[in-house]
């Protein structure tokens, strides 16, 4: 099937729906200022911090060999110095919400749900008072928390990251000293001249001094490798200790499964095998983990265990995943260079696209466990147009959605040029988003199934029976002009300037054409359009410039749906 052939066959209100949240929710980003949808910077004017080489520690090679792209790619300045708060606002509000208190507008489609900066535990502590030390909020910037939606920022400069985790500390006091005034007026029953007074203002001072100076840090003893012999005595202890209560007996997180954490949100065991670890996999963040538990959840810490004990426990679960789905977890920034070519092929799986993938990292923003996570992505350019390559497990073809619990499968790309990065999600007024699409389904003759009633007036027998006079369209969305109601086509141009924002692009302007195969277990969708659009049509793509991409699929099987996906973060396409 070449690009944009298909057939006939009428949109479900399931696609609809899934295709107007087409990237509703993602999880990086802010609102920051850049360039708009039609003037896209050059590479020189991209948003990249000075260490972003050193920090990213990416683990796979970009496709194409293009002398110049390594230059393009590290030609990028860091973007304007911003303030804690300001870098707050672009990156972290959307989730963890203006004022930190995790009712960001992203919140509600994310599951864990974000922390709640102002008076939620925080998780990942290494010391006994359960308060982070700025290290331990370090560490959860660079790695991010794999098996939730709070990606890593280890892109960003290590001045923005202590800036950030100033403003963290900053929100985290104001949360403190709002606990108490709330007991001094409910429990206490003071009055605001009461609270006033100097002696009640000191307790106030006192009690936010204590609320946020950390304790003493963990001493981790000596971790040496592993050996039969610990992990043996570790399986022991992870039995005796009762471990397998919560993780199962093969450490398959298939224990208890009613659990809820110290909001009464629901939450679950971690399954070992799959080498998902919030708080890093390193045998250090293991063994804090083990002693101390994690404040607010219900893994408790281990006050009966000895040193030795703990760190033969922590060998046993490591040795339940590899170490290469241990690093597979950790999503990863990379760069995909769109390789020139005489001509951009039809084939899905030709010649030109060999050497041009590489592999990342997805994540579900409504967590699950199991499945493959691995979205591979290629990019070609024959100096007029732009093929970018997508293929990804997927077990199952969801081609059409008749009933309301039924989802297709679909694919979406964003891509943005400016200097500083926007929202993830839906980019900000100031900085839209180009967003191309692929739905699943469109060219597909599947006859009845995809149909559960005639339409009125619809079937061919009506206009033999109208003995040739004109009927009108009784497909409501059709006659409006209702962009999904073309079955004839796959890909969409979508444009966003900000959450609830998203836009179909005019008929005229719908230039995105889309190929797309499943076989073995695998979808392979090629999304294709023009370099230069006019304004209203997209973002227009210049050669030796560097753009930032994300990608997202829907899963049909599992129900994915609007925000309901799994996305990869920010990643750096670079044209040569």
């Amino acid at each position: 099937m070449g690009f944009g052939k298909s057939n006939n066959g009428m949109p479900s209100f399931q696609s609809l729906v899934a295709a107007i949240g087409a990237f509703a929710v993602l999880v990086a980003g802010g609102c920051g200022d850049g360039g708009g949808i039609g003037e896209p910077p050059p590479a020189a004017t991209r948003d990249a911090g000075p260490d972003t080489a050193a920090k990213q520690g990416n683990s796979s090679k970009s496709g194409g060999t293009a002398s110049n792209a390594a230059s393009i790619a590290e030609a990028r300045p860091a973007p304007p110095s911003e303030t804690g708060e300001q870098l707050f606002q672009r990156h972290c509000a959307a989730c963890h919400g203006e004022r930190g208190d995790g009712q960001g507008l992203a919140a509600r489609f994310l599951f864990p749900r974000p922390r709640n900066l102002r008076g939620s535990s925080f998780r990942l502590v290494s010391t006994t008072t359960g308060v982070p030390t700025r290290a331990d909020l370090q560490a959860v910037l660079l790695r991010g928390m794999p098996g939730s939606s709070m990606p890593p920022w280890g892109h960003l400069s290590e001045a923005d990251r202590g800036r950030l985790i100033d403003e963290v500390l900053r929100l985290r006091t104001e949360g403190a000293r709002e606990k108490y005034l709330r007991k001094l007026k409910e429990e206490d029953e003071l009055s605001d001249e009461e609270i006033a007074a100097e002696d009640v203002q000191q307790e106030i001072r006192e009690f936010v001094e204590r609320s946020m100076t950390p304790g003493e840090a963990l001493a981790v003893p000596q971790i040496g490798e592993p050996t039969s012999e610990s992990i043996a005595s570790g399986k022991e202890i992870y039995v005796k200790a009762g471990c397998q209560q919560c993780h199962g007996a093969e450490g398959k997180g298939d224990g208890v499964q009613k659990m809820v954490d110290a909001e009464m949100l629901p939450t679950s065991p971690r399954d070992f095998t799959m080498g998902i670890f919030k708080g890093g996999h390193d045998a250090e963040s293991l063994y804090r983990r083990t002693a101390y538990g994690m404040p607010g959840t219900p893994m408790p810490s281990s006050p009966t265990l000895t040193p030795e004990q703990i760190v033969d426990l922590v060998h046993f679960v490591r040795s339940l995943s590899t170490e290469e789905a241990r690093q597979a977890a950790v999503l990863r920034r990379e760069r995909i260079v769109a390789r020139r070519v005489g001509a951009i092929p039809d084939a899905l799986n030709a010649e030109a696209w060999q050497g041009t993938a590489v592999t990342l990292r997805t994540a579900p923003l409504w967590w699950r466990n199991g499945g493959d996570r691995d979205l591979t992505v290629g990019a070609l350019h024959d100096g007029s147009s732009l093929a970018i390559r997508l293929s990804w497990f997927d077990g199952s073809e969801n081609l059409h959605a008749p009933q309301p619990e039924r989802f297709k499968d679909l694919a979406a790309v964003q891509l943005y040029a400016g200097v500083a990065e926007p929202f993830l999600g839906m980019g900000a007024e100031k900085s839209a988003l180009d967003i191309w699409q692929w739905r699943a389904g469109a060219g597909e003759d599947r006859g009845r199934e995809s149909q559960l009633d005639d339409y009125p007036f619809d079937a061919p027998v009506y206009s033999e029976l109208a003995d040739g006079q004109p009927l009108p369209d009784f497909v409501a969305a059709r006659a409006a002009g209702n962009p999904l109601s073309d079955a004839t086509r796959s890909g969409w141009s979508l444009a966003a300037k900000g959450p609830g924002s998203l836009t179909f692009m005019p008929r005229p302007s719908q230039l995105i054409e889309a190929n797309a195969e499943w076989k073995d277990g695998r979808w392979t969708v090629v999304l294709k359009r023009p370099l230069a659009v006019p304004a209203e049509a997209g973002l227009s793509l210049r050669l030796n410039a560097s753009y930032s991409a994300a990608f997202a699929v829907w899963d049909g099987e599992t129900r994915d749906r609007a925000g309901q996906k799994s996305i990869t973060i920010w990643q750096d396409l670079v044209l040569e």
